[in-house]
């Protein structure tokens, strides 16, 4: 019983290990995501502005 206990114990072990690295993963896919959002905001800025000095907006 005890090492049945002791194996379930390690595989959850190993679970919340695996958990750990997807939501790393996660958070740097979210992290770049939003690093990428931030430029593409700023190059549609970038664009608007373009379009209201040129007199076409």
């Amino acid at each position: 019983m005890e090492q049945t206990q002791q194996q379930t114990l390690q595989n959850l072990g190993f679970e919340i290990a695996n958990k750990a690295i997807e939501i790393a993963q996660l958070r740097a896919q979210l992290s770049a995501l939003q690093s990428e959002n931030e430029q593409l905001k700023s190059r549609i800025d970038e664009l608007s502005q373009g379009e209201s000095n040129d007199g076409t907006n």
